[in-house]
C-alpha cells in the first residue's frame, strides 16, 4: 500500500485501540469477564424479544420482507432470516424500542456511548452467524465491543461510539488487520445516523439504533475492500483509549449496568426507593397526599414535559412523575404500564400530579463516580411522612442482579414469544457458548 502522509495522519490515532480490537485473545479474558459477557449477551436478547411486541415497531417486518435480501442471519422472533447488515439492522432496533439496555454510566456522563449492548451485541449475533464465528471468537468481540463504546469519548463534540463500537465487532470477527480496522471505525463513525437531538414526541430512536449495527458492519466490509476513512474522533483528555489507561487491563462490560425495569436509567433510583416505602409501610394510591423527589440537577430531563392520557408511551419511560405513580399504583414497573390503555388511565394521571421532582446540587458532587443518587418523600393523609435514598440503584455492578434474577428478568421480557423451558435452553446454551464451535447452534435456539 502507498501511504500518503493525510493517510499516515489517520492511521496514528486510534492504533491503540484498533491493536486492542484486534489483538485480544479470549485466552486472556478473566473468567468473571467471559461469564459477564455471557450475561450482557441473555440480557440484550431479552431486550430484542420485548420490542418484536411492540406495535409501533410492527412495520420493521413488513420493510425486510419488500427488501428481497439473501437469508443469511436471523431476525429474532420472527421466524426471518435476511442479510447480515439488515439482520443486525433488525435486531439492535429492536433491542432499543424499550428503554431497558444495559448501560454505562461514566460513558454516558462523559461523553462515550451510553449503552454499549443494543449495537455490540446484534452486530456480534448477525456477523458470527454469517461467518460461523466460534463461542470464543464472539464473546471476544463482544467484550472489545464494550471497551470502545465505553473508552471513546468527548464532551464537546460527542463522538460515535456507538458507530465505532459496531464497526469494530465487525472487524474483529471478520478478521481485519489493525489499519483495517482504523478505517472501519472512521467510515462508520463520518456515517454515524446521529439525527437530530432526542425530544420527546413519536419515537424512532430505535430505527437510528438499527442504523448504528448496520453501518459498523458495512464499514468493515468497505475497508476490507481497501477503502479508507477519516481518524477517530474523540477527546483523549476525557478517553481511556490508551494502555496507560486501563485499555487491555479494565475491561468494560464489567462496568455496565442491567436494568430492572424499561425506564431510562435516571428514573430507577425513585422506582426502588418507592417499591421498597410501599412494601414496607402498604400504604395506597389514595392515602398518598404528595411525592418529593430529589434528582440530579442534570436529570431533570425526566421531569421536564408533563404527559396525560393521550400520551406516547416513550414519553412516560421518560416521565418521572408517570413512573412514580405507576410505583404507587399498581406497585410494579414493566412493559404493561406502558400500553395505551394503562396510559388512558384518568386516575392515574391525577396521581402523577402530586409527584414533584426537584433538582439537588448536593446529589451532582458524587456523580458519575460515585453513584446515581435519588431521594424520595411519601407523605400521606394521616401526617405520616416516609423517606427513603438510594445510592446505588439495583443493577448497578455494585449492586448487581444475581445470575437468578437475570434469568428471571429474560423469562418475563421474552415471554410470551419464548416460554420458560425454551429461555432455560437459551441460557444454558449461552453459559457454554465458549464451547460452541459455531456461534449458529446458539442462533438455532433464538
Amino acid at each position: 500500500m502507498v501511504l500518503v502522509k493525510e493517510v499516515e495522519s489517520v492511521l496514528r490515532v486510534g492504533r491503540e485501540l484498533a491493536e486492542h480490537v484486534t489483538g485480544a485473545s479470549y485466552d486472556e479474558l478473566p473468567p468473571t469477564v467471559v461469564h459477564h459477557a455471557k450475561r450482557v449477551i441473555l440480557d440484550s436478547l431479552g431486550t430484542m424479544y420485548m420490542g418484536t411486541r411492540k406495535e409501533e415497531a410492527a412495520g420493521i417486518e413488513g420493510f425486510l420482507s419488500g427488501l428481497g435480501e439473501p437469508e443469511e442471519c436471523t431476525v429474532l422472533g420472527k421466524d426471518r432470516k435476511t442479510s447480515m447488515p439488515w439482520a443486525a439492522w433488525a435486531n439492535a432496533a429492536y433491542a432499543q424500542v424499550h428503554d431497558c439496555n444495559d448501560g454505562h454510566r461514566e460513558a454516558a456522563a462523559l461523553g462515550g456511548s451510553s449503552h454499549p449492548g443494543r449495537v455490540a451485541v446484534p452486530t456480534a449475533l448477525a456477523v458470527g452467524e454469517k461467518l460461523g464465528a466460534s463461542g470464543r471468537d464472539v464473546l471476544t468481540a463482544v467484550t472489545v465491543g464494550y471497551d470502545v463504546a465505553a473508552k471513546v469519548r468527548g464532551m464537546n463534540a460527542r463522538p460515535p461510539a456507538s458507530a465505532y463500537c459496531s464497526a469494530a465487532v465487525a472487524s474483529r470477527l471478520m478478521g481485519l488487520s489493525v489499519d483495517e480496522t482504523i478505517f472501519a471505525m472512521g467510515i462508520a463513525g463520518y456515517n454515524s445516523p446521529r439525527g437530530v437531538p432526542r425530544t420527546m414526541g413519536l419515537d424512532i430512536n430505535f430505527l437510528s439504533n438499527g442504523y448504528q449495527a448496520k453501518i459498523g458492519i458495512e464499514a468493515a466490509l468497505l475497508a476490507r475492500e481497501g477503502l479508507n476513512g477519516p481518524k477517530l474522533a474523540d477527546d483523549n483528555r476525557l478517553s481511556t483509549r490508551f494502555k496507560t489507561r486501563g485499555l487491555g487491563t479494565e475491561y468494560e462490560v464489567m462496568n455496565v449496568y442491567i436494568k430492572p425495569w424499561p425506564t431510562c436509567r435516571m428514573t430507577h433510583g425513585a422506582i426502588e426507593a418507592l417499591l421498597g416505602l410501599r412494601k414496607r409501610h402498604g400504604f395506597t394510591r389514595d392515602e398518598v397526599e404528595e411525592v418529593q423527589i430529589s434528582q440530579l440537577t442534570h436529570g431533570m430531563y425526566i421531569a421536564d414535559e408533563k404527559v396525560g392520557p393521550d400520551s406516547y408511551y416513550k414519553n412516560c419511560q421518560f416521565n418521572l412523575p408517570y413512573i412514580a405513580a405507576c410505583v404507587i399504583a399498581d406497585g410494579e414497573v414493566t412493559e404493561a404500564q406502558f400500553t395505551r390503555e394503562r396510559i388512558a388511565d384518568p386516575k392515574l394521571h391525577e396521581l402523577t400530579a402530586k409527584v414533584k421532582v426537584t433538582p439537588d446540587e448536593g446529589l451532582d458532587s458524587i456523580y458519575p463516580d460515585g453513584s446515581r443518587p435519588t431521594t424520595v418523600e411519601v407523605k400521606l393523609n394521616d401526617g405520616a411522612t416516609h423517606t427513603e435514598r438510594v445510592d446505588m440503584p439495583w443493577g448497578e455492578p455494585r449492586n448487581p442482579l444475581t445470575d437468578e434474577e437475570l434469568f428471571d428478568k429474560f423469562v418475563n421480557w421474552s415471554s410470551p414469544t419464548v416460554d420458560r423451558g425454551k429461555a432455560e435452553r437459551i441460557w444454558s446454551a449461552l453459559r457454554g457458548l465458549d464451547e460452541l464451535g459455531d456461534v449458529s447452534d446458539l442462533i438455532a435456539l433464538l
